[in-house]
């Protein structure tokens, strides 16, 4: 959930709300209280990217189904500028119902992780020192005014709703709400398209549900309050939408979203102290763009593996697992076969099972190769492999002849 999230969640909130947004041009005396707004966004950009030593940046995501909790996140990242170090910290549930968290921790030499499903942390040590720690400000790249005369002609009339209250101390504080009233038809008119692509057939298999009618947008508010040097401090908000699935049944999701920035210019951060946790190291590792050679290609030699799951009865069902085998892996070449195993009581989906042996090799991106696949007839296919290295695991692509079930392409390394 390191993940730049483009979801339909949030774009529905910044399209509804329309809260979070860019930059308006006017003088100060005639700003509404949302032109307002957009110039405290933007100077929060600009002081987090030029002028603080360290912060905090906290993102909280709840999405609810009639009350049921779908999927949630916590993302904790410390930056400390002066040292050039940050950290990460993010715990999820997916639509599945799956729990993971993530740690990230970075400084001028080591960067260490532990990715998603491992109780182990790799550690990486660098040769040369990482540039200094740059945060980027959206406010400046070349697309920003032309989003902002989109967003502002979508919001139209709506900037009437959002409210400001100025302090003595000079901070401030905005809010604003608007009910299916209020929301002009046209936001409900990419809000019902957004919602049909984002609850496609695949994602429906997780949410249980697919929104098809009827889906509008009921009601917004939000509040965001800024210290009094401009600096963002919290942004709370809430979207509800509803809609009714293929059967009529209807559905009110509620996404309620937090961002806060806090400790400024008093974060500290501490190397993880790692004694006593299962620890992969990789020393000695150039700084180079990503395309560059493997570091100790050797280790992604062994046992893979994922879940073969059908739905079964109304749920999800594992009736096997695919094993990979990676037999040879250096920079030139990958080599290795694939098999399927079947529990007892599902051997109907063994008659079509999947084993071959691949060969492929290494150009110009050493994490990706073009594959030679054989089956056990003779027959001769092409296929695609990458090596991921941030995630410890690989992903094996298949033409699509070989897809009798609904193939999972990751495999993460069998190490029991």
């Amino acid at each position: 959930m390191q993940r730049k999230k483009r979801t339909f969640f949030a774009l529905s909130f910044a399209l509804g709300a329309l809260l979070i947004a860019t930059t308006a041009f006017a003088d100060i005396a005639n700003k509404s209280g949302y032109d307002q707004f957009k110039d405290s966004i933007k100077r929060t950009a600009e002081i987090c990217s030029t002028q603080l030593d360290s912060f905090t940046a906290e993102y909280s995501m709840v999405l609810k189904d009639n009350g049921r909790v779908l999927l949630s996140e916590n993302s904790v990242n410390k930056y400390d500028m002066v040292n050039n170090i940050t950290e990460t910290i993010t715990n999820s549930q997916r639509l599945n119902g799956r729990s993971f968290s993530y740690y990230s921790y970075s400084d001028k030499n080591t960067e260490i992780r532990r990715p998603d499903d491992s109780e182990e942390y790799y550690v990486t040590t660098y040769l040369e020192e990482k540039e200094p720690l740059q945060i980027d400000n959206p406010f400046t790249e070349d697309e920003a005014k032309d989003v902002e005369r989109i967003i502002d002609a979508l919001v139209g009339g709506l900037r009437d709703h959002v409210q400001v209250e100025e302090f003595a101390d000079g901070s401030k504080e905005f809010y604003g709400s608007l009910n299916e009233v209020q929301i002009p038809a046209l936001i409900n008119a990419i809000t019902s398209f957004q919602v049909k692509q984002e609850f496609s057939y695949g994602r429906q298999n997780d949410l249980g549900f697919r929104l098809t009618q009827d889906i509008f947008v009921k009601g917004i508010s939000g509040s965001a309050s800024f210290n009094s040097d401009g600096l963002m401090e919290s942004i709370l908000g809430t979207v509800t939408i509803s809609g009714k699935d293929a059967e009529g049944n209807t559905h009110e999701l509620t996404l309620d979203l937090l961002i806060r920035i806090f400790d400024v210019n008093s974060t500290e951060i501490e190397k993880p102290d790692l004694t006593g946790k299962k620890v992969i190291k990789e020393e000695g590792v150039s700084r180079k763009p990503y395309s560059e050679k493997l570091a100790n290609p050797e280790k992604y030699i062994g046992s893979y593996k994922n879940d073969i799951i059908i739905e079964k009865d109304g749920r999800f069902v594992k009736i096997g697992e695919r094993k990979l085998e990676i037999t040879t892996l250096n920079n030139s070449q990958i080599a290795g076969k694939y098999t399927e195993e079947y529990k007892d009581g599902y051997q109907e989906y063994a008659a079509n099972k999947m084993e071959f042996s691949f060969v492929g090799n290494f150009n110009d991106d050493y994490r990706s190769a073009t594959l030679e696949i054989t089956d056990n007839s003779g027959t001769v296919q092409q296929g695609n492999i990458f090596i991921d290295e941030y995630r410890a695991k690989i992903e094996l692509y298949l033409d699509r002849s070989y897809n009798p079930l609904r193939y999972d392409p990751t495999f993460s390394p069998d190490l029991d």
